[in-house]
């Protein structure tokens, strides 16, 4: 039921993407910054669109991977204070034992 409903969605996209291609279809004159072009407007459309996706994907990236080392850098903190908290327990445990008592001189 699932599948089925997005394969009707994907669908109704594409026919509208025709459609609005369809009616998009004049050229337009695009002046970039080494000069210009003629297009036709829905290529003009998309083409900004994957401009803009793939920006949003670097942007993405990147954040992504500055987040992951901030993980692994918490949990090497995390790792060493539990290290830390482990010593201590031990360690108020080894001080915590009575003295064996003197021994009796004969």
């Amino acid at each position: 039921m699932f599948k089925t409903l997005i394969l009707v969605v994907l669908l109704v996209v594409l026919c509208v993407g025709a459609t609005v291609g369809y009616f998009n279809a004049q050229q337009v004159e695009f002046y970039y910054l080494f000069g210009s072009a003629h297009l036709p407007l829905i290529v003009l459309v998309i083409g900004v669109f994957g401009v803009a996706v793939v920006l949003t994907l670097l942007l993405v990236t990147a954040r992504i991977f500055g987040l992951k080392r901030e993980i692994r850098r918490l949990n090497r903190q995390l790792r060493d204070a539990e290290t830390e908290l482990r010593n201590l327990r031990t360690l108020t445990m080894q001080q915590e034992q009575p003295a064996p008592p003197p021994a009796a001189a004969p």
